[in-house]
């Protein structure tokens, strides 16, 4: 039970705090400018994830 969670919490991770960062964002400045700034940072590895979970391909591919 306890390994099914922490999978889904594992899987889901990446997806929330990119949510958050996008909530960020939106927000009104100076809090928009640490969302726009973290989003440019975490992209690149959120990309590389999406590919991994969803092609299979690349570091976060499932073995």
């Amino acid at each position: 039970m306890f390994g099914r969670i922490r999978a889904l919490l594992r899987r889901s991770l990446p997806l929330v705090g990119t949510l958050y960062l996008v909530y960020l964002a939106l927000q009104p400045p100076p809090v928009r400018y640490v969302g726009i700034v973290c989003l440019a940072v975490v992209t690149p590895f959120l990309l590389g994830w999406a590919a991994g979970t969803l092609f299979g391909v690349g570091p976060w591919a499932d073995e």
